[in-house]
Order: structure tokens, then C-alpha cells, then sequence
């Protein structure tokens, strides 16, 4: 084993942020891929490193807006490479996503999130893609989608699309996690629910989300995804990840891989996210995602564990 209404208050300390230390016994030790590991072969090595048969960059110039909100090709197997870096602005925190090209100097700014929290205590992300504005001026009305937790006492996130002119804004995706039980070392565990397709986001009923229609059983239309599950270490007594990104380097209770099954009802790994340092995290995430429900998955993660 390798080494282990959106009414806001500005003035609201962000302080769930960053809760590493307070869960430093539940984080989980990124480890590398062994190549006798069943689930990965060359092919799946290289997926993360070759980029050379998909014009990104090119893509990403010619129509940014366009390339955050469109599927990652089925057909292209590779993940897309980002890190996020976390920032302090006052009793804010803002996040922003870049893509990194053949060498992380190379790197282009995709969009920002600023994190506040609302009179009535819900966690919000509101996400701009226009680096002309700036972050102290995001709101509802210059924002492209807003990330918000829907619950105070419990994690599910939506993500509302808000290029969207309706006053009930379509929703693109939900995050579900599971109940933490207090004084638990288990890791997180939790739920994604996408749209089968992204061309047209159907309208849910006012007061009504994702979340709604999945546990009511009438979510045919939706893609159902899950978070792999870490192995734990009887002998080191921690929990583990086999990352497949080797600059995932730091354990913690944020790091996590995404899975999906595919038409042969094996298990893809098609998102993986983890602590670079401090304020550093990698990112990297392929089909069936887009750019800003993966960005807006791993800003779920920044929560802390013991509010619930």
C-alpha cells in the first residue's frame, strides 16, 4: 500500500468550507493503481494522460460557453484535466475551475463560483462564465447557474440553470448525500442524478425538484450515479482510493471518484476529485458529464460532515 430567495447575508462566516482538520479521522489516502489491479489496463493508464486526438483548447476558444455545457463526447475516452483553486474574498470563498493543457502552465479559466450563505441558512453557489464582471457583483441576475442546498439539516444540492428566463428555473442536476450519523468514520456517500439528455431540461412543478420525482420512483429520465466506495485498511486502520491521477497526492475526506455503468453493466470511472494541497484540487471528469455539472459536483463536496 502506498503512503497513506435569494436574499444573502455577505457577513455569514463561510465556516464549513474547510473541515479537514475536523474530519482528519475520516480522510481518505489517495493510492495508486496497481497494475495488477483488474480495472485498469494500458488503455485506462493512458486515457488520463493523452489528450492528442481532441482539440480542447481549441474548442474551449472558439465557444467557451458552449463547451462547458455540452457532454464530453462518448466516443472520446479521455478525462479532461482541471484543478479548482479555492480563494478567501472577505466572508466569501471563491472557486475557479481551469483546464489544464500538455503541461500545467498551460492552464485556461473555464468559470468561477462564489459561495455565500442565505437569511435562512442554505449554502449557495452562484457560477458566472463572463470574466468581464466581477465576482463582488454576481447575483441571481448576472449568474449562469446557481448550486443550492436544499435542505438546512441535510446535504442535497440542485443546480439550476439560470440562462434560463423562466421564473422556474429548469434543474440540471441533484446531489444527494447520505446521512452522516455523528461520531461515524465512514466515508461519504452519495448520490448524482442527471438528465438522459441535455438538449431539453423538462420543467418540474413549483416547490418541486430532481430530488422530488427520484424518491416519488417517477425519474425514468434521469441517470443515476454513485460515488465508489473507498477500501478500508484494517491494518493502517484508515480508508483508501486508488486514484488514477497521480497529483491527487493529499488524504482527505473530500476525495472521491464517480462511477457509471456502462452498456455492458461494468463500472467506469467517469469523475475523480482530490486534495492537491491547501487550496489546490484536481479535477478531471469525461462522459456523460459537462463541465459545469462536474464543476458544480465537486463544490457539493465542500461541506462540513458534522453539521448534519
Amino acid at each position: 500500500m502506498t503512503q497513506i430567495e435569494s436574499k444573502t447575508l455577505e457577513n455569514l462566516t463561510d465556516d464549513d468550507d474547510d473541515d479537514d482538520q475536523l474530519n482528519s479521522s475520516n480522510k481518505i489516502i489517495p493510492t495508486a493503481y496497481k497494475s495488477n489491479q483488474s480495472e485498469l489496463n494500458e488503455e485506462d493508464t493512458s486515457k488520463i494522460n493523452n489528450q492528442s486526438d481532441f482539440d480542447i483548447e481549441n474548442l474551449i476558444k472558439l465557444d467557451l460557453k458552449n463547451f462547458i455545457n455540452k457532454s464530453i463526447p462518448k466516443e472520446y475516452e479521455n478525462f479532461i484535466q482541471c484543478h479548482i483553486k479555492r480563494e478567501k474574498d472577505g466572508f466569501s470563498t471563491i472557486y475557479s475551475l481551469y483546464y489544464i493543457g500538455q503541461n500545467e502552465d498551460d492552464q485556461i479559466l473555464l468559470l468561477k463560483a462564489r459561495k455565500h450563505v442565505t437569511i435562512g441558512g442554505h449554502s449557495e453557489f452562484l457560477l458566472e462564465i463572463s470574466l468581464e464582471n466581477s465576482l463582488t457583483k454576481l447575483n441571481d441576475e448576472t449568474s449562469i447557474a446557481k448550486l443550492r442546498s436544499i435542505k438546512i439539516l441535510q446535504h442535497e444540492y440542485v443546480l439550476y440553470d439560470y440562462e434560463n428566463n423562466q421564473e422556474n428555473k429548469p434543474q440540471i442536476l441533484a446531489i444527494i448525500y447520505d446521512e452522516h450519523r455523528f461520531g461515524s468514520k465512514e466515508p461519504r456517500k452519495f448520490t448524482v442524478l442527471l438528465h438522459n439528455t441535455k438538449e431539453d431540461l423538462r420543467q418540474f412543478k413549483e416547490n418541486e425538484t430532481i430530488i422530488d420525482e427520484w424518491r416519488a420512483g417517477r425519474s425514468n429520465d434521469l441517470i443515476e450515479i454513485k460515488n465508489k466506495i473507498p477500501t478500508y485498511n484494517q491494518e493502517f486502520q484508515v480508508y483508501s482510493l486508488p486514484m488514477l491521477n497521480n497529483h491527487i497526492k493529499e488524504g482527505s475526506h473530500k476525495n472521491f471518484q464517480l462511477i457509471y455503468l456502462n452498456e455492458h453493466n461494468e463500472e467506469d470511472i467517469i469523475m475523480e476529485f482530490g486534495h492537491i494541497n491547501e487550496n489546490r484540487f484536481s479535477l478531471d471528469y469525461r462522459y456523460p458529464l459537462t463541465t459545469i455539472e462536474a464543476f458544480s459536483i465537486a463544490l457539493s463536496s465542500f461541506h462540513d460532515r458534522f453539521r448534519t
